[in-house]
């Protein structure tokens, strides 16, 4: 899930937390091309605003940009607004920026994305199309107020020559493709996607759309997809007035095999989905941070029949820091840790990231000195580990009985089925990642050692 590398020595050094309107545009600046969503953006009647906040935004924007940053904050903090960058899922301080300066840098994030800069007691949404370096971005922008004047800002990159949509491209296995193919060849059941906010779980709904053979089977879109493209996939526009049984049915006339539905968030909707789900295969996002969570809610929606009878499988995933290529060490692993792994004995080599040098070696490589690139931050891009919920016939009885999360947990292990930490190994035993980033990742709040690569923020490589 990561970018081409690139080495560029005009990139601002990340060990210094500089105020954004102190810099000096070193670094080829982004180019807005206008708002998403056939927004409008009126810079001339605005002519003060972009005066004060126009040449600090392109600045902030294109310093994110260039360090690979795939979330960029700002929040109001005692009188300045901070600037955060989140990269390969870790928040590093970008700037801190004095209050009128960051608010005017505010409010002209949300005048490029076509949003109303008069509002602020509201929450907006919307987007602009940029490029930087020739790569063509969506940035996707939030506001949330915080009472009176104050507003923080989101912004979600999305990197357009980036392209997610097919199983291989974000290495989802192919014994869960082969899963998601013999439930929908049954022309019917209910297949849901959930996770918590910024895992991915709509790439993820995407590529279990698209693990389903358009070849065999006719594949149909009744959901918003903004900016998002489908392959393969028909779109469906219902007639004015139709509801849902209206639309169903005439998608059914049309001999759909499988019909990709919006975020389930109606119990109306749901239980109307669930009632055709025995002459239509169903996949849809849940809002919900795991399985057992979609369980839950779905029980409260349709009852415990219904989701026994017409749920099929949930996916999730948990996307962790990738060890980078070029700093990676191998080690030979001893036969306990292969074993409290769960991996064959025969496996010869894992990876980690560069251990600290021998404190007795003066002459010894620091590990700034072996990932010089990377700032001591020897990970780069994300991979994804995957889970996916089976409706077995034992998990029927469980879910049945109660479907508390830990009987939920204990039956997928009994059943073999994959769950996050099962794939996560996959992913060390593959030289993706490292133990210690899947006990990181899995175990934020146990026993931590001070880690080399807390630093500031990482510069692109």
């Amino acid at each position: 899930m990561a970018g081409p590398k690139k080495n560029d020595p005009k990139k601002p050094d990340p060990k210094k937390t500089v105020a954004l309107q102190d810099q000096e545009p070193d670094v080829e600046q982004v180019l807005f091309q206008g708002p998403l969503f056939d927004r409008e953006c009126n810079l001339k009647a605005n002519a003060k605003l972009v005066q004060i906040a126009l040449v600090p935004v392109k600045q902030m924007i294109s310093d994110a940009l260039a360090r690979r940053a795939h979330t960029i904050l700002l929040e109001p903090r005692e009188g300045r607004v901070a600037i955060r960058f989140v990269i390969d899922g870790v928040p590093y301080p970008a700037a801190a920026i004095p209050g009128q300066k960051g608010s005017a840098m505010v409010q002209m994030i949300k005048l490029l994305s076509g949003l109303d800069v008069n509002e602020r007691r509201t929450a907006q949404s919307g987007g602009m199309k940029t490029e930087y370096e020739k790569i063509p971005y969506h940035l996707i922008v939030e506001s949330t107020p915080l009472g009176g004047t104050a507003e923080k800002i989101r912004i979600k990159v999305d990197n357009r020559k980036v392209v997610r949509q097919k199983p291989r491209e974000i290495g989802f296995p192919d014994h869960l493709k082969a899963r998601i193919r013999h439930y929908t060849a049954e022309r019917s059941g209910v297949i849901l996607v959930c996770g918590p906010p910024d895992t991915g779980v709509t790439t993820l709904a995407t590529i279990v759309l698209h693990c389903i053979d358009p070849y065999l089977y006719s594949v149909y879109n009744l959901a918003d997809l903004n900016v998002r493209e489908l392959i393969n996939v028909a779109d469906f526009t219902p007639e004015p007035g139709h509801d849902l049984e209206i639309s169903f049915d005439r998608i059914i006339r049309r001999e759909a095999d499988v019909l990709y539905m919006n975020p389930l968030k109606s119990p109306h909707d749901t239980q109307t989905i669930f009632q055709y789900a025995n002459r239509l295969s169903y996949v849809a996002e849940i809002p919900a941070n795991n399985p057992a969570e979609a369980i839950r809610k779905l029980i409260e929606w349709v009852g415990v029949d219904e989701v026994i009878k017409n749920l099929r499988c949930i996916l999730t995933q948990k996307l962790i820091r990738k060890l980078c290529d070029d700093c990676k060490q191998a080690f030979r692993p001893n036969p306990k840790l292969l074993k409290q792994l769960g991996l064959p004995p025969e496996t010869s080599v894992l990876y980690r990231a560069p251990l600290p040098p021998p404190p007795d070696d003066p002459k010894a490589q620091t590990i700034e000195e072996l990932c010089a690139d990377c700032d001591g931050v020897p990970y780069y891009g994300r991979v994804a580990a995957f889970e996916m919920f089976e409706m077995t016939d034992t998990m029927k009885e469980v879910i049945a009985h109660g479907a508390s999360p830990e009987a939920i947990r204990r039956q997928m292990i009994a059943d073999g089925q994959t769950t996050l930490q099962k794939d996560a190994i996959r992913l060390v035993a593959e030289g993706k990642t490292s133990l210690e980033e899947i006990q990181r990742t899995f175990n934020p709040g146990g026993p931590k050692k001070k880690p080399a690569q807390a630093r500031p923020t990482p510069p692109a490589k």
